[in-house]
């Protein structure tokens, strides 16, 4: 047995399927047959701008306590079963993507909803604005990281 190269991967290997092309390594076959799954990546850019403000929390508000900012885990996509589950635990549309629950300036806790600059708020997300500002909580759509930090700072001071 020789040493040949592959033709797609140029590994060097005796273990060879001899094509028109050329030698092909077992693994490249194998790939070239049935190809590995792949999972697509979804672009979320109002998730991504979460992270962002996220990551930017304890340098603009270092003495912020952790447990009190946070994000309810309502959005991204789930199976039906998960989603079920999550509903029977709970979990209710239109809830606002980040709070704050320190009470300042008369309100009770501060509810950020991250959109993106032609983002738009759902119906659901409409009501939880509505119940929310009826007791004394104040209510901000936020279309940038910047706006969202912001927004924080002028409630907080």
């Amino acid at each position: 047995m020789t040493e040949q190269t592959c033709i797609t991967c140029s590994r060097k290997t005796v273990s060879v399927i001899k094509t028109d092309a050329g030698p092909i390594c077992y693994n490249c076959y194998a790939d070239k047959k049935n190809p590995p799954k792949t999972k697509h990546k979804r672009d979320n850019p109002e998730a991504r701008m979460q992270e962002e403000f996220f990551n930017n929390i304890p340098l603009f508000f270092p003495k912020l306590p952790d447990k009190l900012l946070y994000a309810v885990p309502n959005g991204g996509s789930r199976n039906k079963i998960e989603a079920a589950n999550l509903k029977r635990q709970g979990v209710k549309a239109g809830v606002s993507d980040v709070i704050l629950q320190i009470p300042k300036k008369g309100y009770a806790s501060l509810c950020m909803e991250f959109k993106t600059p032609k983002g738009k708020q759902s119906d659901e997300q409409k009501e939880y604005q509505r119940q929310v500002e009826m007791v004394g909580n104040k209510y901000v759509i936020v279309r940038s990281v910047s706006q969202a930090i912001k927004v924080m700072k002028e409630y907080l001071e």
